[in-house]
């Protein structure tokens, strides 16, 4: 049935489907993160976003094949104040030495070298095709950490350049885990402090970077930005600064994602961990009183029950 006060459209499901004990990894744009706290919150193994949020998608290929490099790598490391930062990095990862800084980043690559080689799902999220390259080196930056915009140079990524560099990605991926699904989505966040019309220029890149990938390379594409873009297309479904998905819309391409990678058995222990969840976030007003202290009980024997019917679900 056709829904009178939206533009639906279908999404295929996905051949494989993502089972509870499966290695998730989930990178890119802060709506990467959105989605990955969902998967986690519902009982999955996911992974996301070690070096923080990265929204362009050469800085996100460079920190693959550097975490995968056997090389021992010269860490690009920029000095504010007292803290020390990564031009690879967002502002989430410091140090106050570069010594300190260095052991955090190379800590995170190691980590994530034995994710990506067991991971069975990596979600990549572009967010922009504009870039802000140091004037120095013409080094893009995966995050500017505040310093003086006279300090780069923005510039917007072709499609050639994004595309040669995530074919080579892909590549290195699957030769050091065959098993490995790829799915690119683009972030239906607008990038407005570069203008609307420079952001849907952009998103255009980005778009039909992934149309090249997926009929180039053994990859594919969830269309979270039309989800959110064209088919609720509301700002009710938006925060009040008119740009970031609220949590109304972040459920709605949840649901749509479940339905996309998750079968049905799936889907429905999913919903029992989220009442779980949910319980255990509920704080009573009385904590030690009768009825408080028998609800905490009848909880933690919930959770050993599900947990011991679904031993691959995670409840950390």
């Amino acid at each position: 049935m056709t829904d009178q006060f939206k533009l639906s459209f279908d999404i295929p499901e996905f051949s494989t489907k993502i089972e509870y004990g499966k290695n998730i990894l989930f990178l890119g744009s802060c709506f990467s993160d959105e989605i990955a706290v969902k998967a986690k919150d519902q009982g999955f193994k996911v992974d996301s976003n070690p070096f923080g949020t990265i929204f362009h998608p050469l800085a996100l290929s460079r920190f693959i094949k550097e975490t995968l490099s056997a090389q021992v790598l010269s860490e690009r490391i920029i000095q504010r104040n007292d803290l020390f930062f990564s031009w690879d990095a967002s502002s989430s990862i410091v140090g106050f030495s570069p010594n300190e800084l260095i052991a955090n980043i190379q800590k995170a690559r190691s980590d994530w070298k034995e994710k990506l080689l067991s991971a069975t799902h990596l979600f990549v999220t572009f967010g922009t095709s504009w870039g802000y390259c140091l004037t120095e080196n013409n080094l893009l930056v995966a995050n500017c950490h505040k310093f003086p915009g006279t300090d780069f140079t923005k510039e917007l990524s072709s499609q050639i350049d994004i595309v040669k560099e995530w074919k080579e990605t892909i590549t290195l991926l699957l030769e050091l885990n065959p098993s490995l699904k790829i799915i690119f989505t683009v972030s239906p966040v607008r990038h407005i402090k570069d203008g609307l019309i420079e952001n849907n220029r952009s998103k255009a890149i980005l778009l039909d970077s992934i149309r090249i990938l997926e009929k180039e390379m053994n990859c594919s594409y969830f269309p979270s930005y039309e989800i959110v873009i064209d088919e609720l297309r509301d700002y009710r479904f938006f925060k009040i600064d008119h740009v970031h998905p609220n949590e109304l819309a972040i459920n709605y391409v949840w649901q749509r994602f479940s339905n996309c990678y998750f079968s049905n058995e799936t889907i429905e222990i999913s919903k029992e961990v989220l009442k779980i969840r949910n319980e255990e976030v509920h704080k009573s007003l009385t904590p030690t009183s009768e009825a408080s202290v028998l609800q905490i009980k009848k909880l933690k024997e919930k959770r050993e029950n599900l947990l011991k019917q679904f031993p691959l679900v995670v409840l950390e």
